[in-house]
């Protein structure tokens, strides 16, 4: 085998193993940034149960104004055409 060809295998065989320590490395960091992920998809979803609360409480407060709202604007009208107001 010659030189060049000793240096060539040589070089293959070097960048074979860079090529898998890359990999693994790209691996890891991939199970990395999926775990995150998957953290960050269960603080939104707890975010997104929090906030339907929230809306679901405001909705009914805000039925319950109208109510009360409605009772006014009514007792209102009696009086406008009892002529008191």
């Amino acid at each position: 085998m010659s030189e060049k060809n000793i240096w060539y295998e040589a070089e293959i065989k070097a960048l074979k193993q860079q090529l898998h320590t890359d990999r693994e490395t790209h691996q890891k960091e991939i199970a990395l940034v999926r775990e995150d992920a998957q953290v960050q998809i269960l603080l939104v979803e707890k975010r997104q149960k929090e906030l339907t609360r929230i809306n679901i409480g405001h909705q009914k407060l805000n039925g319950e104004l109208q109510e009360k709202l409605s009772k006014y604007e009514d007792k209102a009208a009696y009086y406008r055409r009892k002529a008191v107001l």
